[in-house]
């Protein structure tokens, strides 16, 4: 054999082996402990219809959220107008006699200031359109793209709301998508307690601003004091523990009283790792001065100087002498932004800040402070516009369920597999037992991919794996069929394999480059089980070019070889 096909043949045996070692998780126990040396502990995601759960279809109530926005430009326009000193009779809402999607901001002036108020309106609030006017008033919508624009935000809003208490209350693997443009899917795996989780996700926002209490901390070393009160009450929260991680933060701090200062309190920062419950421990001043109620704006903008991302926010009146006072009398100190008890970021103050203030953040590379901005606006108006979620569909899927389908999907799919096997090595023989094993390194590249990415594997997914199977035989049965015409035309052994490979492999990649686009399509509009579908099938069309063009070269090589030791003018297919 060639240095070259040693090579290969090294690779092979290296990525079969980092393969195996990383899917054995997902179906033994190894991994499984903190404290186990085994390199790997990552498993397969199974789904709602694998392991039984929960299933929600939570919707948001846009009439309430549209008429709340206008109230709120109203009362911007009667301030701002109030400034430049054209008074405004009459402001109000209408929602009679208009589409309760678009409700409309009517009010009244001199007639002689008519063009100095559409001129305001047009420079200072360019998402208002005119639906109607006078000599003496005038009455606004929100334009099209202000429209669009809030229900995106709102819905990004509701996920990043329902994931923070979900995330509370301790579920593994929740998956959360929007659906449509009013509508969110949440998926529990495994929830148990199906009346407890719907009123933990119904439940409006709760966004808190509190000092950092920076004095306290510097004395106490705060992640040392949370592990001893953890080990001398037997607080717990996390696998093996019933705590909700409110009543594991309400337990710390009962048992942290004389340790930490009167008016001081522990909290959390967000999940330093998604794949584990550590977090990092912080000291709050416990009064919240400022609220989510105060709040009325939260949006991404890039500092004129530096270009960098930062996140601009705008308050309501009350809330701006609260923040004003708070701000002036704790500069250099950070502020806590406490989103339903986790703080989500802690910044700088730098100076006294009113209505409107920035937050500057993101210290890393150029996306990931966009990525962190954008994070933190979405916390924030999650307080500045609190949106109450209307449950629209509910399916409870019971664990004896989701045993059954596990059970027969995976006997369906195996029967199906060893179904293509048997087939395979009988008609082409040797050369069929090489596809055997090739469609066989298929599937543990499959699984160990899924398993990298972090995949959630459904009854369709199996299904796709199955699939993939059949699709990936396709591809030996061109070479095979290849090589036998090569054969018939009279070619030597060596000529007709090479010859087979070498042509097989275009008419393979158009093959899979077609069901690629097909999969890529289901899994960009689909949802839900045909996105799992999808992925599985995408995974599987890549790992399907590699065995058929790569493993099965290699191994067929070795065949070769030895019928060259046999001095054999026939090849076994």
């Amino acid at each position: 054999m060639t240095k070259k096909w040693w090579s290969k043949f090294f690779f092979l045996i290296a990525v079969t082996m980092i393969s195996v070692l990383y899917i054995l998780p997902t179906f033994t126990k190894l991994g499984s402990n903190e404290k186990s040396a085994y390199p790997f502990s990552k498993k397969i995601n199974l789904g709602l219809d694998l392991q039984g759960g929960l299933y929600l279809v939570m919707g948001v109530d846009f009439n309430k959220v549209f008429k709340e926005i206008a109230d709120r430009q109203l009362g911007s326009i009667t301030e701002r107008f109030k400034d430049k000193s054209i008074p405004l009779t009459a402001p109000a809402i209408k929602v009679e006699g208009v589409p309760q999607d678009d409700p409309r901001l009517a009010f009244g002036f001199a007639a002689p200031q008519k063009q100095a108020v559409k001129d305001l309106l047009a420079k200072e609030f360019p998402n208002l359109r005119i639906t109607d006017e006078k000599n003496d008033s005038i009455e606004l919508g929100l334009s099209n793209e202000f429209h669009n624009d809030i229900r995106e935000k709102t819905l990004n809003q509701s996920i990043e709301v329902i994931r923070n208490r979900i995330d509370e209350f301790g579920v593994s693997e929740p998956q959360i998508s929007s659906q449509g443009t009013d509508r969110v899917v949440v998926e529990l795996p495994g929830i148990k307690d199906v009346d407890r989780a719907k009123d933990l996700i119904g439940r409006t926002a709760k966004l808190e601003f509190k000092i950092v209490d920076e004095t306290a901390m510097a004395g106490t070393n705060v992640m040392q004091l949370v592990a001893d009160l953890e080990k001398e009450k037997n607080i717990k929260f996390g696998p093996g523990s019933d705590l909700k991680f409110s009543d594991y933060v309400k337990a710390l701090n009962e048992a942290a009283k004389g340790k930490i200062p009167d008016g001081s309190e522990i909290a959390f920062e967000g999940k330093t790792d998604k794949n584990s419950n550590q977090r990092a421990p912080i000291l709050l001043k416990s009064k919240a001065e400022v609220t989510g109620n105060d709040l009325q704006d939260a949006q991404v903008t890039f500092n004129q100087e530096t270009r960098r991302p930062e996140v601009a926010f705008e308050l309501n009146a009350k809330g701006a002498v609260s923040f004003e006072k708070l701000t002036g009398d704790n500069i250099g100190k950070r502020l806590a932004i406490v989103l339903d008890g986790v703080v989500h970021s802690a910044p700088n103050i730098n100076s006294k800040i009113g209505a409107r203030g920035v937050i500057t953040n993101g210290r890393g590379g150029y996306d990931e402070a966009i990525k962190e901005s954008k994070d933190l606006a979405i916390v924030l108006r999650a307080g500045a516009l609190p949106a109450q979620l209307e449950l629209m569909e509910q399916r409870v899927v019971g664990p004896s369920l989701g045993a059954d389908s596990v059970a027969k999907g995976a006997f369906a799919s195996l029967i199906g597999i060893l179904a293509v096997f048997a087939l395979t090595a009988f008609y082409y023989r040797v050369a069929g037992m090489i596809a055997v094993a090739s469609l066989l390194m298929n599937v543990v590249l499959v699984l160990a991919i899924l398993v990298w990415l972090e995949a959630t594997l459904t009854l369709p997914g199996i299904a796709g794996i199955a699939l993939t199977v059949g699709i990936a035989v396709d591809s030996n049965v061109v070479i095979y069929e290849r090589i036998r015409e090569e054969l018939g035309l009279g070619k030597k052994i060596h000529a007709a394999v090479e010859a087979g490979f070498g042509k097989a492999f275009k008419t393979i990649l158009d093959a899979n480059v077609a069901n690629g686009i097909a999969a890529i399509i289901l899994m960009i509009y689909g949802s839900g089980p045909v996105k799992g579908f999808a992925v599985t099938m995408i995974v599987g069309i890549v790992t399907t070019i590699f065995t058929a063009v790569f493993v099965c070269r290699v191994l067929f090589d070795l065949y070769l070889k030895k019928m060259e030791d046999k001095n054999a003018t026939t090849l076994s297919i």
